[in-house]
């Protein structure tokens, strides 16, 4: 074996391992990404029969989705550098939710443009993932921003219905989608 063999053997080798932590990213988040396609899917349709307590049932929902991600993700913790790399996660959504509740306020109560807003910050934020991560959350991320604004600028009455099944939906599907990545 010769040098330039020894080198592209060893490029080769890492390009496999890359491949081989993002996949695995994706199998671990997955289930995460399925699970807020179920609280989406869940609060968009009691929203549309209840728009009078949207605002109650999206803060259920979204605590639902919390406390089941933390869940999902403390059972597949492990290892020094995931708990880093959750610490520097936790950091970047905490900040990420700082801005929304600032924008938030800024908007006021406007209340189906503060969820569009919000979605198209959470899906920005998916975005950004795949840049380091993978192209499939950055697709996703893409996906759901686009739905997002077209049913709300084009179809405002079944906008509920449409990010049920669309949104909320493509996110159960998507999480599918990463689970089973190869």
């Amino acid at each position: 074996m010769n040098q330039q063999m020894a080198r592209d053997l060893l490029a080769e080798i890492e390009e496999t391992q890359q491949r081989s932590e993002q996949y695995l990213g994706y199998w671990r988040k997955g289930p995460i990404v399925q699970l807020w396609g179920v609280v989406w899917i869940v609060a968009h349709l009691a929203c549309y029969w209840l728009p009078g307590s949207a605002g109650k049932i999206w803060m259920i929902c979204d605590l639902a989705g919390f406390i089941g991600s933390l869940l999902l993700r403390w059972r597949e913790s492990g290892g020094d550098k995931q708990q880093q790399d959750d610490r520097r996660l936790a950091w970047a959504g905490g900040i990420l939710l700082g801005f929304g509740i600032i924008v938030s306020i800024l908007i006021g109560p406007r209340g189906r443009s503060i969820e569009v807003f919000w979605t198209c910050l959470a899906m920005s934020a998916y975005m950004l993932h795949g840049l380091w991560f993978g192209l499939r959350w950055t697709i996703l991320g893409g996906l759901v921003i686009a739905i997002s604004l077209t049913a709300y600028l084009l179809h405002s009455p079944w906008y509920e219905l449409i990010m049920a099944v669309a949104a909320g939906g493509g996110l159960l599907l998507g999480g599918t989608w990463m689970r089973h990545a190869r």
